[in-house]
């Protein structure tokens, strides 16, 4: 008989992921290549985000022979202490924001690793970092890869290098992709990630083109704070790790120091409900947690705090959808709508969205949904996604569009983009492509889209009203002349003036385009002032005052501009024809 020889050994984590690289999404050529662009993007990003800066970054895919790329990615950050760098991209599970409780791209300190494991795996080649701090006299390159059965970083060389920047980090990669574009591509994900980073400008350079985009909004997001957890989300399991960990303190101690909005009153209250005054952590059996638990359950807390999130926020959301999709010449761009702060397993979480409708949106094809995380695209498993679920399981024929299929996307020119941010955003896997169908998450993303929705259903109304008054307005323009010239003739008296009566059936402010040149038009019974402002890939305002009933005035716009803009006023809806209503976001600007 054979006897196998079980060598039994611990495996360290880079082993284990090197074995199992598909959980971190690099399981293709093509997605190990989007992957590889996607973390070092996050990095910088986050990088730049903690410490106020408005990100700059450049990223260059080369093709060097088939089915080998480099990739290097170049940020504006503070960069890395020279001493640190082994570990933070050597190291996996290495990272400042694993054991904070706040808002960021990366938590687990895998991702960039893995694209330093799986480069070196396809190709031989180890990472090349230069890294430059602001205390720093010059830049320094490192070249390391990563030993697998040790989970350490192995250095190569460390050497000073001339680069004319006030601090940044270059990372450059050489492993086996494929290069791909349209859907899914590294240019979508950079595209989608300007979406809900307006406040960062990137340069692209790929094998077969050049992009830049630049930022929307000049602001610099706001910083997250760290926080503990909140006490409606936390689950009996929970609250018995956090109780071990502080096994000789008293129970009111560790509810005060240890939960975010517990006041020392609450805490109070709730060790005296649950007859557990004076006891200390270590002293508490099954029940008693249960107990405690329960109470918690019933107390009334705050709201979970919100400078632990940062959310992409209804200014920069509007500016960021305006410069993303001027292109399609959509007719309207939805108010952003953001719910929240909640909390479920005492993580808080809030959403935000916004819709773009009309225009050059394909007409006959389901809806597209844009799906972030954290700011981050999600570009893969879609249908896993609790964003997509939710957006499929509205019931859409109510807004007016079609839902051939129930619990499928509708199908319309519209665009839905959708943003979920929380401490610890609840991934179906390691490679962060999908949301889980959380309960609470599902229900905060139900009520959000129900708001996005009534908003369209509301200007699809007011479009069918527009039309109508359209025709309206050309008739009462052609007939009502004719008819008055007509009547005086017959009754032998000089024709009326038909100004006043044309302004009391119509009461619009008419706004139109006459040979690539722009006309106001005051058919209201009163003098109206108000701002124009033309939005296309610039946007372009004037101030109209004192336009009196029946005056026209011609705008002094290009016929370019006109010709390649939608045309807002900062007057009421029901005024306005061939225009529409400045939103709030614009109007103290």
């Amino acid at each position: 008989m054979k006897v196998v020889d079980l060598d039994r050994r611990e495996a360290s984590i880079s082993e284990f992921f090197d074995k199992n690289r598909q959980m971190l999404g690099f399981d293709s050529p093509q997605k190990a290549l989007f992957m590889t662009v996607k973390e070092a993007v996050d990095n910088s990003l986050d990088a730049c985000g903690d410490l106020g800066i408005l990100p700059d970054i450049t990223v260059k895919v080369t093709e060097i022979e088939k089915e080998r790329y480099g990739v290097e990615i170049t940020d504006n950050g503070p960069g890395i202490p020279r001493k640190d760098v082994g570990n933070s991209f050597g190291k996996m599970l290495f990272g400042t924001r694993f054991f904070v409780e706040r808002q960021s791209r990366g938590q687990q300190g895998l991702g960039i690793s893995a694209a330093i494991l799986y480069a070196q795996k396809t190709t031989g080649f180890p990472a090349e970092i230069t890294t430059k701090t602001e205390s720093d006299m010059t830049a320094y390159k490192i070249v390391l890869e990563i030993d697998i059965k040790k989970n350490e970083p192995l250095i190569h060389s460390t050497e000073p290098v001339i680069w004319d920047v006030k601090s940044g980090l270059k990372i450059y990669l050489v492993l086996k992709g494929k290069y791909i574009t349209g859907k899914q591509s590294v240019e979508e994900y950079i595209r989608e990630t300007a979406i809900a980073n307006p406040h960062a400008s990137f340069h692209l350079y790929l094998p077969d083109k050049t992009v830049e985009i630049g930022r929307s909004v000049e602001e610099i997001s706001p910083i997250p704070n760290a926080v503990k957890p909140h006490p409606y989300g936390v689950e009996l399991g929970d609250l018995i790790s956090i109780f071990r960990e502080h096994e000789s303190e008293d129970v009111q101690h560790i509810l005060e120091n240890n939960f975010s909005r517990m006041t020392k009153q609450s805490a109070e209250e709730i060790v005296k409900k649950s007859g557990l005054e004076g006891l200390s952590a270590s002293s508490l059996k099954q029940k008693d947690f249960e107990i405690l638990l329960k109470t918690i359950k019933n107390t009334s807390f705050m709201e979970p705090r919100k400078d632990c999130l940062s959310p992409i926020g209804v200014d920069a959301l509007y500016k960021s959808a305006i410069a993303s999709f001027s292109g399609f010449n959509p007719a309207y761009f939805s108010q952003p709508v953001i719910r929240g702060p909640f909390v479920y397993s005492g993580h808080p979480f809030l959403t935000e969205a916004i819709a773009v409708y009309g225009g050059d949106l394909p007409k006959e094809e389901p809806i597209k949904v844009l799906r972030f995380a954290n700011r981050v695209p999600l570009l893969y498993q879609s249908g896993s996604c609790a964003i997509t679920k939710a957006v499929s399981s509205l019931s859409w024929n109510q807004y007016g569009f079609s839902q051939p299929i129930k619990d499928q996307l509708p199908v319309g020119p519209l665009v839905v983009v959708i943003h979920v941010a929380s401490t610890k955003i609840p991934f179906t896997s390691e490679a962060k492509e999908a949301i889980a169908t959380v309960p609470e998450i599902m229900d905060a993303l139900d009520t959000l889209l129900k708001g996005i929705a009534r908003q369209i259903k509301t200007m699809k109304k007011k479009e069918a009203h527009k039309m109508q008054v359209e025709e309206k307005f050309s008739l009462i323009e052609q007939i009502l002349p004719e008819i008055a010239i007509k009547s005086s003739k017959i009754l032998g008296k000089s024709p009326p003036n038909i100004k006043p009566i044309i302004s009391k059936v119509m009461g619009v402010v008419a706004f139109r385009e006459i040979e690539g040149e722009l006309y106001a038009e005051n058919f209201t019974e009163k003098v109206q002032s108000f701002q124009v402002v033309l939005r296309g890939e610039e946007e372009h305002r004037q101030k109209v005052k004192d336009l009196k009933p029946f005056q026209k005035v011609k705008l002094s716009f290009s016929r370019e501009v006109v010709g390649s803009s939608e045309i807002y006023a900062d007057l009421p809806e029901s005024i306005l024809l061939g225009a529409y209503s400045l939103p709030e976001v614009f109007k103290n600007e």
